[in-house]
């Protein structure tokens, strides 16, 4: 497995974790001036059109997810809020389809930027922990 692999992978299981147990209406509060966890995931969902794009691959979050999760967005409108179930889907069904497609990539150039966006990923998923901490639960990672 690629370190690429490996990183997508645990930040799968990461994922998988820090949401559970988490309900839609949990996910669209915001503590402590953070993001809410809805916002969170649907900005890594958003931002998996990238990874998708750099594999040469169909996007998975259609454009008009822009203006709730992309980067830099300030009080966005979370009454337009995809259900958490669905937006845990979408990044669930373009798990496998990454982890197939980064076995074939060869180019240093995308292999680094594929990390970053992994990285980026990972930080995301880390403030998804700590949420889950700020809304009373248990801690998902020992």
């Amino acid at each position: 497995m690629l370190p690429v692999q490996k990183l997508f992978s645990s930040n799968e299981r990461v994922f998988k974790i820090n949401l559970q147990g988490i309900t839609h209406e949990e996910s669209l509060k915001e503590m402590h001036n953070c993001n809410s966890a809805n916002w969170i995931l649907g900005h890594l969902v958003f931002i998996r059109n990238n990874v998708m794009a750099q594999l040469g691959l169909p996007p998975i979050a259609d454009e008009k997810m822009k203006e709730i999760y992309a980067r830099g967005i300030v009080n966005p409108d979370l009454s337009k809020a995809v259900p958490l179930d669905t937006l845990k889907k979408m990044y669930e069904d373009s798990q496998p389809v990454i982890m197939q497609a980064l076995e074939k990539v060869k180019e240093e150039a995308v292999l680094e930027q594929l990390t970053s966006f992994g990285f980026h990923e990972a930080y995301h998923l880390g403030q998804i922990g700590l949420l889950r901490k700020m809304m009373g639960k248990e801690g998902g990672i020992k």
